[in-house]
Protein backbone atom coordinates (compact mmCIF):
# COMPACT_ATOMS: atom_id res chain seq x y z
CA UNK A 1 0.00 0.00 0.00
CA UNK A 2 1.11 3.67 -1.37
CA UNK A 3 1.27 6.46 1.72
CA UNK A 4 0.41 9.69 -0.01
CA UNK A 5 0.36 13.48 1.53
CA UNK A 6 0.81 16.63 1.01
CA UNK A 7 -0.69 19.99 2.44
CA UNK A 8 -4.10 19.63 0.97
CA UNK A 9 -5.22 22.96 -0.43
CA UNK A 10 -2.83 25.06 1.17
CA UNK A 11 -5.80 27.17 3.47
CA UNK A 12 -5.66 28.78 6.50
CA UNK A 13 -8.26 28.73 9.17
CA UNK A 14 -9.08 29.92 12.47
CA UNK A 15 -7.90 26.41 13.70
CA UNK A 16 -4.35 26.13 11.44
CA UNK A 17 -3.95 29.84 10.98
CA UNK A 18 -0.76 29.84 7.96
CA UNK A 19 0.80 32.77 6.10
CA UNK A 20 -0.25 31.80 2.85
CA UNK A 21 2.73 33.63 0.77
CA UNK A 22 5.11 31.06 3.68
CA UNK A 23 2.94 28.52 2.32
CA UNK A 24 3.45 28.99 -1.54
CA UNK A 25 7.31 29.40 -0.76
CA UNK A 26 7.55 26.64 1.42
CA UNK A 27 6.12 24.66 -1.14
CA UNK A 28 9.19 23.05 -2.51
CA UNK A 29 10.43 22.47 1.09
CA UNK A 30 7.45 20.13 2.00
CA UNK A 31 7.60 17.84 -1.22
CA UNK A 32 11.22 17.24 -0.80
CA UNK A 33 10.72 16.64 3.30
CA UNK A 34 7.50 13.94 2.01
CA UNK A 35 10.07 12.84 -0.34
CA UNK A 36 12.86 12.08 2.58
CA UNK A 37 10.74 10.92 4.63
CA UNK A 38 9.73 7.79 2.03
CA UNK A 39 6.17 9.23 0.80
CA UNK A 40 4.98 7.76 -2.56
CA UNK A 41 2.96 10.97 -3.37
CA UNK A 42 2.29 14.89 -2.87
CA UNK A 43 -1.06 15.82 -3.40
CA UNK A 44 -3.02 19.18 -3.65
CA UNK A 45 -7.05 20.11 -3.80
CA UNK A 46 -8.59 22.82 -5.76
CA UNK A 47 -11.27 25.10 -4.92
CA UNK A 48 -12.26 28.71 -5.89
CA UNK A 49 -13.41 32.04 -4.10
CA UNK A 50 -12.55 30.37 -0.49
CA UNK A 51 -12.14 32.63 2.57
CA UNK A 52 -9.49 30.61 3.65
CA UNK A 53 -7.37 30.86 0.59
CA UNK A 54 -7.59 27.28 -0.46
CA UNK A 55 -5.10 26.57 -3.95
CA UNK A 56 -6.94 27.01 -6.78
CA UNK A 57 -4.54 25.84 -9.42
CA UNK A 58 -3.24 22.28 -8.15
CA UNK A 59 -1.29 22.02 -11.54
CA UNK A 60 0.30 25.05 -11.26
CA UNK A 61 1.68 24.71 -7.95
CA UNK A 62 2.45 21.16 -8.29
CA UNK A 63 4.83 22.06 -11.67
CA UNK A 64 6.97 24.19 -9.43
CA UNK A 65 8.22 20.91 -7.72
CA UNK A 66 8.78 19.07 -10.44
CA UNK A 67 12.28 20.03 -10.72
CA UNK A 68 13.44 20.00 -7.07
CA UNK A 69 12.30 16.58 -6.60
CA UNK A 70 13.25 12.92 -8.33
CA UNK A 71 10.95 10.35 -6.50
CA UNK A 72 7.70 11.24 -5.68
CA UNK A 73 4.83 11.32 -7.50
CA UNK A 74 2.36 14.48 -7.68
CA UNK A 75 -1.27 13.81 -8.01
CA UNK A 76 -4.29 16.13 -8.17
CA UNK A 77 -6.62 15.28 -5.17
CA UNK A 78 -8.69 16.64 -6.94
CA UNK A 79 -8.95 19.11 -9.68
CA UNK A 80 -12.53 19.95 -10.52
CA UNK A 81 -12.66 18.59 -14.63
CA UNK A 82 -16.46 20.13 -15.11
CA UNK A 83 -14.78 23.87 -14.39
CA UNK A 84 -12.62 23.71 -16.89
CA UNK A 85 -11.15 23.56 -20.49
CA UNK A 86 -10.82 19.91 -21.04
CA UNK A 87 -8.58 20.23 -23.83
CA UNK A 88 -6.59 22.86 -21.73
CA UNK A 89 -6.36 20.38 -18.67
CA UNK A 90 -5.18 17.57 -20.94
CA UNK A 91 -2.28 20.33 -22.30
CA UNK A 92 -1.12 21.39 -18.61
CA UNK A 93 -1.06 17.94 -17.59
CA UNK A 94 1.13 16.58 -20.40
CA UNK A 95 3.06 19.48 -19.99
CA UNK A 96 3.65 18.44 -15.79
CA UNK A 97 4.18 14.82 -16.74
CA UNK A 98 7.13 15.89 -18.69
CA UNK A 99 8.49 18.05 -16.49
CA UNK A 100 8.10 15.68 -13.87
CA UNK A 101 9.82 12.51 -16.09
CA UNK A 102 6.54 11.03 -15.83
CA UNK A 103 5.36 10.89 -12.16
CA UNK A 104 1.84 12.77 -12.47
CA UNK A 105 -1.29 11.21 -11.05
CA UNK A 106 -4.66 12.90 -12.81
CA UNK A 107 -7.13 12.75 -9.76
CA UNK A 108 -10.29 14.31 -11.55
CA UNK A 109 -13.11 15.28 -9.37
CA UNK A 110 -16.68 16.35 -10.20
CA UNK A 111 -17.34 19.21 -7.84
CA UNK A 112 -20.37 20.40 -5.84
CA UNK A 113 -20.21 24.27 -4.96
CA UNK A 114 -22.34 26.42 -6.75
CA UNK A 115 -20.65 29.75 -5.61
CA UNK A 116 -17.59 27.84 -8.15
CA UNK A 117 -19.87 27.02 -11.30
CA UNK A 118 -21.50 30.30 -10.71
CA UNK A 119 -18.13 32.26 -10.70
CA UNK A 120 -16.78 30.67 -13.02
CA UNK A 121 -19.91 30.29 -15.90
CA UNK A 122 -19.99 26.76 -15.90
CA UNK A 123 -23.21 24.70 -15.33
CA UNK A 124 -23.62 23.08 -12.30
CA UNK A 125 -27.11 20.91 -13.57
CA UNK A 126 -24.82 19.50 -16.23
CA UNK A 127 -21.62 18.45 -14.21
CA UNK A 128 -22.35 14.74 -14.41
CA UNK A 129 -23.13 14.33 -17.69
CA UNK A 130 -20.10 16.80 -18.77
CA UNK A 131 -17.71 14.97 -16.70
CA UNK A 132 -18.12 11.96 -18.36
CA UNK A 133 -17.57 13.18 -21.87
CA UNK A 134 -14.38 15.16 -20.36
CA UNK A 135 -12.62 12.15 -19.41
CA UNK A 136 -13.16 10.40 -22.15
CA UNK A 137 -11.74 13.55 -23.98
CA UNK A 138 -8.87 14.07 -21.71
CA UNK A 139 -7.74 10.35 -22.11
CA UNK A 140 -8.10 10.54 -26.18
CA UNK A 141 -6.08 13.75 -25.57
CA UNK A 142 -3.34 12.39 -24.01
CA UNK A 143 -2.96 9.14 -25.53
CA UNK A 144 -3.46 9.77 -29.53
CA UNK A 145 -1.55 12.00 -31.34
CA UNK A 146 -4.51 13.15 -33.22
CA UNK A 147 -8.42 12.57 -32.69
CA UNK A 148 -11.71 13.62 -33.20
CA UNK A 149 -14.74 13.54 -30.83
CA UNK A 150 -18.39 13.89 -31.17
CA UNK A 151 -20.20 14.03 -28.08
CA UNK A 152 -22.95 16.01 -26.82
CA UNK A 153 -21.30 18.74 -24.68
CA UNK A 154 -18.04 18.76 -26.85
CA UNK A 155 -17.33 17.85 -30.65
CA UNK A 156 -13.65 18.47 -32.21
CA UNK A 157 -12.08 17.60 -35.71
CA UNK A 158 -8.73 16.01 -36.25
CA UNK A 159 -7.11 17.88 -33.29
CA UNK A 160 -3.57 17.20 -31.79
CA UNK A 161 -2.77 18.20 -28.21
CA UNK A 162 0.74 19.00 -27.41
CA UNK A 163 3.49 18.42 -25.60
CA UNK A 164 3.03 14.86 -25.67
CA UNK A 165 2.94 12.82 -21.81
CA UNK A 166 5.73 11.02 -21.06
CA UNK A 167 3.98 8.48 -19.67
CA UNK A 168 2.57 6.37 -22.49
CA UNK A 169 -0.43 5.69 -23.26
CA UNK A 170 -1.14 8.23 -20.94
CA UNK A 171 -0.87 9.53 -16.71
CA UNK A 172 -3.06 7.81 -15.15
CA UNK A 173 -6.55 9.32 -13.95
CA UNK A 174 -8.22 8.42 -11.06
CA UNK A 175 -11.61 10.04 -10.27
CA UNK A 176 -11.58 11.68 -6.76
CA UNK A 177 -14.15 12.03 -4.29
CA UNK A 178 -17.57 11.09 -2.93
CA UNK A 179 -18.72 9.14 -0.09
CA UNK A 180 -21.68 7.52 -1.45
CA UNK A 181 -22.13 4.55 -3.14
CA UNK A 182 -23.29 6.40 -5.60
CA UNK A 183 -20.23 7.88 -6.61
CA UNK A 184 -18.37 4.92 -6.10
CA UNK A 185 -20.76 3.29 -8.59
CA UNK A 186 -20.22 5.88 -11.29
CA UNK A 187 -15.98 5.42 -10.86
CA UNK A 188 -16.76 1.68 -11.25
CA UNK A 189 -18.97 2.15 -14.57
CA UNK A 190 -15.90 4.56 -16.19
CA UNK A 191 -13.47 1.86 -15.20
CA UNK A 192 -11.28 4.41 -13.60
CA UNK A 193 -9.09 4.06 -10.09
CA UNK A 194 -11.19 5.57 -7.58
CA UNK A 195 -10.19 7.97 -4.94
CA UNK A 196 -13.03 7.75 -1.73
CA UNK A 197 -12.80 10.51 0.19
CA UNK A 198 -12.62 10.51 4.22
CA UNK A 199 -14.96 7.47 6.09
CA UNK A 200 -14.86 5.16 8.52
CA UNK A 201 -13.47 1.76 7.68
CA UNK A 202 -17.18 0.01 7.86
CA UNK A 203 -18.53 3.09 4.94
CA UNK A 204 -15.33 2.70 2.77
CA UNK A 205 -15.82 -1.38 2.87
CA UNK A 206 -19.19 -0.61 1.26
CA UNK A 207 -18.10 1.80 -0.90
CA UNK A 208 -15.51 -0.28 -2.09
CA UNK A 209 -17.87 -3.34 -2.68
CA UNK A 210 -19.78 -1.29 -4.76
CA UNK A 211 -17.36 0.24 -7.03
CA UNK A 212 -16.12 -3.35 -7.90
CA UNK A 213 -19.04 -4.68 -8.63
CA UNK A 214 -19.96 -1.91 -11.21
CA UNK A 215 -16.35 -2.06 -12.53
CA UNK A 216 -16.96 -5.69 -12.99
CA UNK A 217 -20.39 -5.05 -14.40
CA UNK A 218 -19.35 -2.91 -16.93
CA UNK A 219 -16.68 -5.15 -18.23
CA UNK A 220 -13.02 -3.98 -16.70
CA UNK A 221 -10.70 -6.34 -15.04
CA UNK A 222 -9.92 -6.45 -11.81
CA UNK A 223 -6.44 -4.52 -12.09
CA UNK A 224 -8.02 -1.77 -13.42
CA UNK A 225 -10.18 -1.18 -10.54
CA UNK A 226 -8.12 0.37 -7.96
CA UNK A 227 -9.00 2.40 -4.61
CA UNK A 228 -7.36 5.00 -2.61
CA UNK A 229 -8.65 6.34 0.42
CA UNK A 230 -8.17 9.64 2.50
CA UNK A 231 -7.31 9.19 6.17
CA UNK A 232 -7.08 11.57 9.43
CA UNK A 233 -4.92 10.24 11.90
CA UNK A 234 -4.61 11.47 15.59
CA UNK A 235 -1.40 9.54 17.17
CA UNK A 236 0.01 9.75 20.52
CA UNK A 237 1.21 7.39 23.40
CA UNK A 238 -2.03 6.85 24.31
CA UNK A 239 -5.11 6.15 23.38
CA UNK A 240 -6.37 8.73 25.91
CA UNK A 241 -3.79 11.94 24.57
CA UNK A 242 -4.77 10.64 20.63
CA UNK A 243 -8.60 11.08 21.95
CA UNK A 244 -7.98 14.27 23.24
CA UNK A 245 -5.79 15.60 20.42
CA UNK A 246 -8.50 14.53 17.94
CA UNK A 247 -11.33 16.72 20.18
CA UNK A 248 -9.34 19.89 20.33
CA UNK A 249 -7.31 19.98 16.74
CA UNK A 250 -9.31 17.90 14.26
CA UNK A 251 -12.48 18.29 15.06
CA UNK A 252 -12.43 21.80 15.45
CA UNK A 253 -10.57 21.89 12.03
CA UNK A 254 -13.74 19.57 10.63
CA UNK A 255 -16.19 22.17 12.31
CA UNK A 256 -14.97 24.69 10.62
CA UNK A 257 -14.55 23.29 6.95
CA UNK A 258 -17.01 20.88 6.82
CA UNK A 259 -19.40 23.81 7.26
CA UNK A 260 -17.65 26.28 5.35
CA UNK A 261 -17.10 24.45 1.96
CA UNK A 262 -21.04 23.68 2.07
CA UNK A 263 -20.29 19.79 2.53
CA UNK A 264 -23.83 19.48 3.84
CA UNK A 265 -27.20 20.13 2.04
CA UNK A 266 -30.64 20.07 3.16
CA UNK A 267 -33.63 17.78 1.97
CA UNK A 268 -34.29 20.91 -0.78
CA UNK A 269 -30.77 20.73 -1.85
CA UNK A 270 -29.40 24.01 -0.08
CA UNK A 271 -26.42 24.32 1.84
CA UNK A 272 -26.34 24.36 5.69
CA UNK A 273 -23.78 26.43 6.99
CA UNK A 274 -24.98 25.98 10.07
CA UNK A 275 -26.65 22.44 11.27
CA UNK A 276 -27.03 20.06 13.61
CA UNK A 277 -23.98 17.62 14.80
CA UNK A 278 -26.75 15.04 14.30
CA UNK A 279 -26.16 15.60 10.97
CA UNK A 280 -25.56 12.07 9.41
CA UNK A 281 -22.66 12.76 7.20
CA UNK A 282 -21.19 15.15 9.53
CA UNK A 283 -20.83 12.27 11.90
CA UNK A 284 -19.59 10.28 9.74
CA UNK A 285 -16.81 13.05 8.98
CA UNK A 286 -15.70 12.98 12.34
CA UNK A 287 -16.35 9.36 13.22
CA UNK A 288 -13.70 9.05 10.44
CA UNK A 289 -11.17 10.74 12.39
CA UNK A 290 -8.68 7.62 14.14
CA UNK A 291 -7.16 8.08 17.10
CA UNK A 292 -4.73 5.99 18.88
CA UNK A 293 -1.13 4.85 18.84
CA UNK A 294 1.09 3.94 16.12
CA UNK A 295 0.37 0.07 16.78
CA UNK A 296 -3.47 0.77 16.71
CA UNK A 297 -3.00 2.83 13.59
CA UNK A 298 -1.05 -0.26 12.01
CA UNK A 299 -4.35 -2.41 13.06
CA UNK A 300 -6.05 0.05 11.56
CA UNK A 301 -4.68 0.60 8.35
CA UNK A 302 -3.91 -3.12 7.77
CA UNK A 303 -7.69 -3.57 7.63
CA UNK A 304 -7.45 -0.94 4.28
CA UNK A 305 -4.48 -3.26 3.67
CA UNK A 306 -6.63 -6.36 3.34
CA UNK A 307 -9.74 -4.65 1.50
CA UNK A 308 -7.18 -4.55 -1.28
CA UNK A 309 -6.80 -0.31 -0.88
CA UNK A 310 -3.81 0.65 -3.01
CA UNK A 311 -3.00 4.04 -1.58
CA UNK A 312 -3.64 5.88 1.00
CA UNK A 313 -3.49 9.61 1.80
CA UNK A 314 -2.22 10.19 5.47
CA UNK A 315 -3.55 13.41 6.58
CA UNK A 316 -1.65 13.85 9.97
CA UNK A 317 0.50 16.75 11.89
CA UNK A 318 2.30 13.51 13.33
CA UNK A 319 4.04 12.77 10.38
CA UNK A 320 7.53 12.14 12.05
CA UNK A 321 6.35 9.90 14.22
CA UNK A 322 4.11 8.01 11.71
CA UNK A 323 6.79 7.77 9.25
CA UNK A 324 9.16 6.09 12.08
CA UNK A 325 6.47 3.82 13.70
CA UNK A 326 3.50 3.40 11.56
CA UNK A 327 4.95 3.28 7.91
CA UNK A 328 7.38 0.48 8.59
CA UNK A 329 5.02 -2.03 9.18
CA UNK A 330 3.76 -1.69 5.56
CA UNK A 331 7.39 -1.71 3.44
CA UNK A 332 8.79 -5.09 2.27
CA UNK A 333 12.10 -5.87 3.87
Amino acid sequence: MEFWSGIGGLAKSRVFPRNLALDYAELVDSACLLEEMGFDAFSGSEHHFMYDGFCPSPLVALSGLALSTKRIKFVTGALLLPLHDPLRIAEDAATLDRLSGGRLILGLGMGYRPLEFDGLASEKRTRGARLVEMIQLVQQALSQERFSFAGKYYQYENISVTPRPRQQPHPPLWLCGGTTAKAARRAGRAGLPYWLATSTFEHAEQCVHAYREAGRAAGFPPQALKVAVFKDLCLAASREQAVKLRQTLLRAFYDEHILGYGYLVDEAGEHLYNPPRSHPLYQQFVASIFAGTPQMAIAELQRYEMLGIEAMYVATVQKELFVKEVMPAFRKP
